[in-house]
């Protein structure tokens, strides 16, 4: 403890540096600027600023402007359903790109699941590229995509949540 005339200084052995979250990285990233708002707009954002840790494949802007109208709808339809979207981007635990193998299944915070492809062409999850890997955080790691990831993958998903497939 240093006194001085309007305070004290503490002399530390490391720097201080403000704590980041996966939603840091998302709403700081310009690519990333529609998965931030709907992040916001979904009411995660509290989660997913928590401890976690967190896995997301953040799809890109370009792959919202390219996702399936079916996907859209039932998106859009409510909020509990753009939560169970995101939901399906977001694995619980942290998966560097190194963590993950050709064939392996995660298993998504809504409890379906993802599976991780990797050959010459890069690393997939679903049929989703990952463009860029590993943008860390302190609560866990962001991967960007190049699609926004179908949850409704199957006639049932799509009857069951009543979505129009034209």
């Amino acid at each position: 403890d240093i006194r001085t005339d309007n305070g004290v200084v503490h002399v530390l052995d490391a720097v201080l540096l403000p704590k980041t979250t996966v939603v840091d990285i998302i709403n700081e990233n310009g690519d990333l600027s529609t998965a931030g708002l709907l992040v916001n707009l979904s009411g995660l954002e509290g989660a997913l600023n928590g401890d976690g840790p967190f896995t997301v494949f953040a799809p890109n802007d370009n792959a919202f402007d390219n996702a399936p109208l079916p996907l859209l709808e039932y998106a859009t339809a409510s909020q509990a359903n753009l939560q169970n979207v995101l939901l399906f981007h977001t694995v619980p635990g942290r998966a560097l790109s190194t963590d993950l193998s050709n064939g392996q299944s995660l298993t998504t915070a809504n409890g379906k699941v993802l599976l991780v492809t990797i050959n010459n062409n890069g690393v997939f999850i679903n049929n989703a590229q990952v463009i860029e890997a590993d943008l860390v955080a302190e609560n866990g790691v962001v991967h960007i995509i190049d699609e926004v990831l179908d949850i409704l993958t199957s006639l049932d998903d799509i009857i069951e949540n009543k979505v129009s497939i034209y």
